[in-house]
């Protein structure tokens, strides 16, 4: 395994990291967001729940993040668009957070952090010029057998 990633970038080493720092980031925000939810105020049951199994979906899109990080790693391509996509998509929420903490009055440190490490992870997967040619290289051709094989054909 660790022959795999010999050949890989510094700089795809550094993104790979920053999508796996983004991955436990969310794990650790979520965590304390349940902890403060349920330490406040008394939620019944249901509500309980409801809000466990709606924080179910971010918290598995985090751990995939973290394995996304590996494939990355790995110069798998796939991961690469996914991550894009991924990163993408929550640069977008974390600038709404960051509007609605700016709006709404309160600290944006919060809103800031969740729009800036997203970004800076999503420039670092498209900008430099080692990640893009890193995932872009065609691979190698898989060997093909000799058809027909070598000796006497009989049908």
């Amino acid at each position: 395994m660790a022959q795999e990633t010999v050949g890989t970038p510094r700089a795809v080493q550094m993104v790979a990291a920053g999508v796996a720092l983004l991955g436990i980031l969310n794990i650790v925000r979520l965590v304390v967001q349940t902890a403060l939810t349920f330490t406040g105020g008394g939620w019944p049951t249901g509500g309980r729940t409801m809000f466990l199994a709606l924080n179910a979906i971010p918290l598995a899109l985090s751990v995939f993040y973290v394995f996304l990080a590996f494939q990355l790693t790995r110069g798998r391509s796939w991961a690469w668009i996914a991550a894009i996509v991924l990163a993408t998509l929550t640069t977008v929420v974390g600038a709404f957070m960051l509007l609605i903490a700016l709006l709404g009055g309160s600290s944006p440190l919060l809103g800031l952090a969740m729009f800036a490490v997203p970004l800076a992870v999503l420039l670092g997967l498209t900008v430099p010029r080692p990640v893009r040619a890193f995932f872009a290289r065609k691979p190698a051709p898989a060997p093909r057998p000799p058809h027909p094989a070598p000796g006497p054909w009989t049908p």
